[in-house]
């Protein structure tokens, strides 16, 4: 198995701590995938989930990204098709709706959520992941070369906000900025899962060998940048995996997404399993140390969570440089708030709040990890925590 030095995951010191999860984890696919699709992935340790499940995506059919026969633009125009209208397409980011055109036009292009230029921007017979659907978006033309290759992450301050359209229901904003030494692009919350989950999908599906690359989720961003040296690269960066991580709770898993995956089976004959099984982000790209902190270095608001692992108690430390509302909540691997800890206005300072193990009921919730969410206007703060009993 390839050394993850740079992503957090579970090392095998932890693998322990995940045979405690089986029972919680399994069973709980939010998809339906083809009737045993995922017969031989092994859930009984990270290494081996990640191994088999890999094997499982791999090797699937390369649609051309342009050609005279089926090319990207038909999958994409399948998958991507407006939910209320066969005739016409759904974008990424602005939310918008346009007429089908079969091919290049004045409207959408393909937008690479893993950006081509971060490890394989030379398209060939042997490049896959310059064509897989799995992470190619129809997208606006203007808001696609407004992304560009800007990482994924929360944008602050100092923001340009690309407004996402108000259609069937849902809306919202995209916000970016020119930073040092990339841009950063925040996708709007109705779609922010699905980024997410294809930047999983493409971190487990692509892992080297032969002539493809192999990709991997980092907060380090000098990992990102040194991966844009105009040729295609044998190992690729691309973020940020903390901030995704939060993105896959916020938007959970929702029947266009589930279309869109059908879809792409259709044609490629390999699918995003996290997408079917949104419970595998948890013991694949967290990393908790046995006894120790779950995440490495942290630099948000939250400061500190003690024990870490826990039974049955623990505390959740954080700092707020300014006052603001505070919420603070508790999620499950399947993105479902178990607890809410605090939801009131907060001034600056140092803060402390317990949990001790149950939901919002009273009852004692599983062995397992948990997601401590904690909202401010200003930013968005996300660690794991993980309890044993």
């Amino acid at each position: 198995m390839r050394p993850r030095t740079h992503s957090k995951r579970f090392d095998a010191t932890a693998a322990w701590a995940v045979a405690l999860l089986l029972p919680v984890l399994c069973g709980l696919a939010l998809a339906d995938p083809p009737a045993g699709y995922y017969d031989t992935v092994d859930p009984s340790s990270p290494e081996a989930l990640r191994s088999t499940l890999h094997d499982v995506i791999d090797n699937h059919i390369k649609i051309p990204y342009t050609s005279s026969s089926t090319d990207t633009w038909n999958v994409l125009e399948l998958a991507d098709e407006d939910p209320n209208d066969s005739g016409r397409i759904l974008d990424v980011y602005q939310n918008r709706t346009f007429p089908k055109h079969g091919a290049g036009n004045d409207d959408y292009n393909r937008e690479h959520t893993w950006p081509k230029s971060y490890g394989f921007p030379d398209d060939g017979s042997s490049n896959k992941p310059y064509s897989d659907c799995h992470h190619l978006f129809l997208c606006d033309i203007g808001y696609n070369s407004d992304r560009g290759n800007r990482i994924f992450d929360w944008c602050l301050s100092s923001c340009t906000p690309r407004p996402a359209d108000d259609y069937n229901g849902e809306s919202g904003e995209n916000l970016t900025k020119n930073a040092s030494p990339v841009g950063v692009w925040e996708t709007w919350i109705g779609r922010r899962g699905d980024v997410a989950r294809a930047m999983f999908y493409m971190d487990v599906r692509y892992e080297g060998g032969g002539s493809e690359p192999d990709l991997i989720l980092t907060d380090d961003v000098d990992l990102i940048v040194d991966s844009a040296t105009g040729s295609n690269e044998s190992i690729a960066y691309m973020g940020l995996l903390e901030t995704l991580l939060t993105w896959h709770l916020e938007d959970p898993v929702d029947d266009k997404e589930r279309s869109r995956n059908d879809w792409v089976y259709t044609y490629q004959q390999n699918r995003n399993p996290f997408i079917d099984h949104p419970e595998w982000v948890a013991p694949l790209f967290f990393d908790p140390a046995a006894g120790g902190d779950l995440y490495e270095a942290h630099d948000g608001l939250i400061t500190g969570v003690s024990p870490n692992p826990f039974n049955p108690t623990t505390t959740i430390a954080f700092s707020l440089p300014q006052a603001s509302a505070v919420r603070v909540e508790l999620y499950s691997v399947e993105g479902t708030v178990v607890r809410t800890l605090m939801d009131e206005p907060q001034g600056a300072g140092e803060f402390q709040l317990h949990w001790d193990g149950c939901d919002n009921t009273g009852r004692r919730v599983a062995s397992g990890p948990y997601f401590c969410r904690l909202r401010t206007h200003f930013q968005t703060d996300t660690r794991v925590l993980l309890l044993l009993k």
